[in-house]
């Protein structure tokens, strides 16, 4: 399993057409680079992708280098291209 600083985590989310489903950005220890956790079997809903399954985070959909003080902006950003292209 990968090492995240859980000091440094960013919710996102896409609230658009009555929906409210929520992702988790983690820092990796490892890498620096920001990783998007979505945990599908909480809102019930089926991906047709194939994604990495960490236990309490979800799925793992991608790893992103974003400047730290981006984080909350660009991190919705792929957090809605994610969801609008999965859902």
């Amino acid at each position: 399993m990968c090492r995240l600083d859980d000091t440094m985590h960013v919710h996102v989310g896409y609230y658009e057409q009555g929906l409210d489903v929520e992702g988790v950005f983690f820092k990796s220890l490892e890498t620096g680079k920001w990783q998007l956790f979505f945990d599908h079997t909480w809102y019930g809903i089926t991906l047709l992708k194939h994604y990495e399954k960490y236990e309490d985070l979800g799925l793992l959909i991608g790893e992103y280098s974003i400047e730290d003080d981006k984080i909350e902006g660009e991190g919705n950003q792929l957090f809605e291209r994610f969801f609008k292209k999965t859902g």
